[in-house]
């Protein structure tokens, strides 16, 4: 699934928006991003998942 190994996600609702957070298990860092309320689940996961990977990675590569 991921580089990362495991990675928790929770979604939570806020107004018309959804706000998905990716955790990575092993390091205990977090991001989120927000998306319009009718997109799906698999996207934002996926955008959330992408975000967490460049957060991850050394400044110099």
């Amino acid at each position: 699934m991921s580089k990362l190994g495991q990675v928790y996600f929770e979604t939570r609702l806020v107004g018309n928006a959804v706000r998905m957070t990716a955790i990575c298990a092993q390091s205990g860092v977090e991001v989120f991003v927000v998306g319009p309320r009718n997109a799906s689940e698999s996207h934002l996961k996926q955008l959330a998942l992408r975000k967490l990977e460049r957060k991850l990675q050394p400044q110099d590569a």
